[in-house]
C-alpha cells in the first residue's frame, strides 16, 4: 500500500512547485573511497530520480524529496561527474566527485602468537586482507619485509628471529595509504610438555625434560621428599644449565655429581643421582634468566 502511495505523493509535490528544475545543492562528502555513504541534497527528487557517477548508475539507498543517499561503488580512483536524472530533467551544474583509492586493510594474522624457539616451518605467518596487490608493501614494526602473494588478499612471510615482544604488522600501498596494524606476539615463557627417563647407569640416570623456550642459562628447580631424619619433609635442589650443581642457595641442597645440560630450546638433560632407585613424586620447574618460569610439573621417578 505504501509503495503505491509514495509515487503519487512525489508527483503531487512536483506538481505543487511548477517550473522548478531538478538540482543538486550539496554533496557530503565530495571525495571518498568505495563503500562510503554519500548524502546528496537538492531536489525535488522522486522515485524516477537516478544517480550516475560518470556513466555508471548508482543505486539509491535512501530517498527523500530533498535528499538522496548512495554508497560509492568500486570504481577506479579518479574524478567523476555526479548527476541526477529523472524521466524529464538532468540536474543542472553536476558536481565533480572524487573516488579515492581504497586503503589496504588487514583482517587477520595467523598465527598471532609464536615462540622464540619456533622452527623454520612454524615461523610462516599468513596475513589476510583487502585491497592488497603485488605492489603492496608489508611492514613489520615499520620496516618492509619480504613476502609472497599466495592468493588475492593473502600474503605469507617468514618471521625472522626476534626477541620476545609485541610486533605490529601493516600493509602500505604505492599511493601511501596504510592499513591499521595487526599485532603479532613473540612469546618466551618456558613450558614443560613432558619428562621421560633416558639412559640408566650404575648410580645415576638421565631425565629428559622436553618443552619450549628453554635458554642455555635456564635454571631447574627440583622438589623431592626428604628421606633424611629430622629434616624438612620436602627439600629443594637448584641446577644451572651448563654449570652443573656447583652450589646451592639458602634452604637448598646441592647434590654432588648432579648436573643440568642444555641441549636446545626444547630439551634439557638432567643427570640425576638419587639416594635410591625407588620411585617418588618429584616436582620440576624451569626458570629463565628474566624470571619467567614454567608451571610446576609433577613426575614419578627415582
Amino acid at each position: 500500500m505504501i509503495k503505491t502511495i509514495l509515487p503519487v505523493l512525489f508527483a503531487m509535490l512536483l506538481a505543487s512547485v511548477p517550473g522548478l528544475a531538478l538540482e543538486i545543492t550539496s554533496v557530503a562528502p565530495t571525495r571518498a573511497t568505495p563503500e562510503t555513504r554519500v548524502v546528496l541534497t537538492g531536489g525535488l527528487f522522486s522515485q524516477q530520480s537516478r544517480i550516475y557517477l560518470g556513466e555508471q548508475f548508482v543505486p539509491t539507498i535512501r530517498l527523500l524529496p530533498r535528499q538522496l543517499e548512495f554508497i560509492v561503488p568500486p570504481l577506479s580512483p579518479g574524478t567523476y561527474s555526479l548527476t541526477v536524472q529523472d524521466d524529464i530533467d538532468t540536474a543542472v551544474q553536476p558536481f565533480n566527485f572524487e573516488v579515492l583509492a581504497s586503503p589496504p586493510q588487514l583482517t587477520d594474522v595467523e598465527p598471532k602468537n609464536l615462540d622464540v624457539c619456533s622452527d623454520e616451518s612454524e615461523r610462516l605467518v599468513r596475513v589476510e586482507g583487502r585491497n592488497l596487490s603485488p605492489e603492496t608493501q608489508l611492514l613489520l614494526d615499520g620496516k618492509a619485509i619480504g613476502y609472497r602473494l599466495i592468493a588475492p588478499g593473502t600474503m605469507e612471510f617468514r618471521l625472522p628471529d626476534l626477541p620476545a615482544g609485541v610486533y605490529g604488522i601493516e600493509a602500505r600501498n604505492p599511493d601511501g595509504t596504510s592499513s591499521l596494524p595487526q599485532s603479532l606476539w613473540v612469546n618466551n615463557v618456558p613450558e614443560i610438555s613432558g619428562v621421560e627417563r633416558g639412559g640408566d647407569f650404575v648410580n645415576h640416570y638421565e631425565m629428559i625434560i622436553r618443552g619450549k623456550n628453554f635458554f642455555y642459562n635456564s635454571i631447574l628447580v627440583v622438589k623431592e621428599p626428604n628421606t633424611s631424619a629430622g629434616g624438612p619433609e620436602i627439600r629443594q635442589l637448584t641446577y644451572y644449565a651448563n654449570r652443573g650443581a656447583s652450589g646451592a642457595g639458602q634452604g637448598q641442597v646441592a647434590a654432588l655429581g648432579e648436573a643440568l645440560r642444555y641441549n636446545d630450546c626444547r630439551t634439557l638433560l638432567y643427570l640425576r643421582f638419587p639416594g635410591n632407585f625407588q620411585d617418588k613424586e618429584l616436582t620440576l620447574q624451569v626458570i629463565n634468566p628474566d624470571g619467567k618460569k614454567t608451571s610446576p610439573y609433577v613426575v614419578t621417578m627415582p
